[in-house]
Order: structure tokens, then sequence, then C-alpha cells
């Protein structure tokens, strides 16, 4: 005879099984925390899983050991950062792994570079901060000694004699068109709204340019998918849309209440998502977060929110690309910064 007394089965009311149910519970918890449902059953992995496609947590954080970077750019499978210090050594255009691991530096003693656009042959267009000139090089050059194109945005202006100050805030590409976001200060005009001039990217020629709603010290970087031109409004806390083939505003993304943008600096889109990061509000020592939204068919309809994500070092955040299925944040704008790497939670 078995001495051994039998345990009981456990047993889960049906009504705990139930899709309906456990999605709800599921729903209020976030990816890391619930990860711990994963091996409960194959019906709440299946479920939890599905509850987290498209959500996002941090893989990797800090990485990278830069100065000065504002921006980051899908190069590869990993990513490429403009990278700028005091010294030569430290201007060059960094390269990482998809698994954040540091590769190489290219054109070193670049002066200043703050933002790349990749033309696809081994060339970029690459943003100069201190002289805000736009040059195209090859990215084989070990060291920065010359330049095949050079664009200075600021002729671009009808006006430009009576330009004090121009600054490029974003340059992208999209197909053969190179876009130039830039913001000026002119004498006797004290507000002036920010252009955007689009150029030929094999030439680069000034093809046609069009004004934003945007004035001074509101733009930071932008987007372009198609025909769409999301810009991240720093100081209107919302992502401004346009058609930049056709020169005209296309909608807004202001979010409401608590989940209203903190000054919103990077951005990036993919099919019907749009990802944002922003600085936050250091003045009352609240952080910068990732949001991922989902566009509506109608850009005049407001965006779905689908996840935020707070910084994971709790430090404002710079701007951001995405690559295949990881997403890729500058940190903070500081003297010594660093990136971090996000992937999907599954």
């Amino acid at each position: 005879m078995n001495s051994e007394q039998a345990v009981p089965r456990t047993r889960t009311h049906r009504a705990l099984l139930s899709d309906d149910v456990v999605s709800t519970v599921l729903s209020f918890l976030a990816p890391e925390a619930g990860r711990a449902v994963d091996p409960a059953c194959k019906m709440y992995r299946d479920l939890w899983r599905r509850r987290c496609r498209g959500l996002f947590r941090v893989h990797r954080s800090p990485v990278g050991d830069l100065v000065f970077s504002e921006q980051v750019i899908a190069y590869g499978d990993g990513a490429l950062v403009p990278n700028y210090g005091f010294g030569d050594t430290d201007r060059c255009l960094k390269t990482y792994s998809a698994s954040g691991d540091h590769i190489s530096d290219l054109l070193v003693g670049t002066p200043r570079p703050t933002a790349v656009a990749l033309r696809g042959d081994g060339t970029a267009w690459i943003l100069l901060h201190s002289s805000c000139l736009i040059v195209c090089a090859r990215l084989d050059d070990p060291t920065y000694s010359s330049e095949i194109m050079e664009i200075d945005p600021e002729r671009f202006y009808p006006d430009h004699e009576n330009v004090v100050d121009c600054r490029v805030c974003d340059i992208g590409l999209a197909g053969d068109r190179l876009l130039i976001l830039t913001e000026t200060l002119a004498e006797n005009e004290p507000e002036r709204f920010s252009r955007v001039h689009v150029v030929d990217d094999r030439t680069g020629a000034l093809l046609y340019q069009f004004l934003t709603s945007l004035s001074r010290h509101e733009n930071a970087l932008f987007a372009v998918q198609d025909d769409m031109l999301y810009i991240a409004g720093f100081a209107t806390d919302a992502i401004h849309i346009y058609n930049w083939r056709r020169g005209s505003a296309a909608g807004l993304i202001r979010l409401g209440g608590d989940l209203a943008f903190r000054m919103p600096w990077g951005v990036a889109v993919s099919g019907k998502m749009l990802y944002v990061s922003e600085q936050g509000d250091s003045t009352e020592d609240v952080a910068g977060r990732i949001w991922i939204l989902r566009l509506p068919d109608d850009v005049s309809s407001n965006a779905t929110v689908v996840q935020v994500i707070p910084s994971p070092d709790g430090k404002e955040l710079g701007g951001l690309c995405l690559n295949g299925g990881q997403l890729w944040c500058m940190g903070p704008d500081e003297a010594a910064t660093h990136m971090h790497l996000l992937g999907p939670c599954y």
C-alpha cells in the first residue's frame, strides 16, 4: 500500500480561463511585470504574447560611450551616431552592431556632425553643426578630408542678405529628394516661421520650399514616410504633419491631459506606427518618455496610444530610429551621453 498521501488536484474556474477575462487581467500588467505569466500555461502564454505584440522593452542600456550626440540613424542591422566633442578623434560617425557593440569610427575629424542622411550608395549627407552646412561625403573614408557636394541652406532664403542666423534643425531623404528643415533670425523681423526646403538629391539644387506653422525654437527633429513629413514640435508639445510634395499642412497629433507630450524631440515612423521621444521637463524634474502610437487612416483623426515607455535612466531623451525590430534612442544632451536599445517583448 502506498503510504504517500495523494495531492489533491487544483482546479481553475472555467470563467477564469476565458479569453476575455484573462486578456482583461493581462492588459493591466506592464510588459516587464507580466513576463511571469508566460510559463503558467499555454493559454496564458499565447494570450500574453498576443497582448505584447508590437510592444517594446529595454534590451540594453546604456549603449555607447559618446560625447555630444543628438541623433541615431539606422545603419546596416545596427545604428550610426554622429558624435562630436572637443578633439578631432571625438568628431566622427560611430557605428554599432545590432547588439549594441561599437564597431568603428567613420570620417574621423568631421567638423561637429549632428545629423546624417544615408544615400544608399556608400555616401551620405552630413549636417555640420558649427557652420550649418550640409556636405555629401563618402563613408568609406577613414578621415574627413573632402566633400562631393556642399549645400548652404541660408542661400535658399530669398532675403538671405538680411538673415542674421540660420539653424538647420534636421535633414532626411525621401526617395531622390533631400528635405531640410531650417529656422532663421532676420533683421527687423523677430517672428519668422521655419521652412522645409526640398532639394534634388543628385545635384543639391533647390526645387521648392514651403513655410511651416512652427516658429524659431519650436522645431525639433523630423521623420518622413512617402508624402508625409512628421515634425516634432518641441515647444508646441505636438507632432506637426505636412505633405511635403504639396507643401501643405496635413494634420496635427496632440495628446491631452496626463498623456500630453513633454517637449517631443525625436520622431520615427514605420507603416502605421509612430515613435516619439521626449526631452521631458527638467525644470520640474520630469523625465522623458518614448511613445508608440498607431496612426489613424485619416490624418485628421486622433492617433491611438499603444505604449508609453519611461526613460530607462530617468533622464531626457534625444533622437530615435527604428531598424528592423529594434528601437534605438539617444540619451540626454550632455557632454557624455549614451543610447538605449529596445526590442520586442518577445
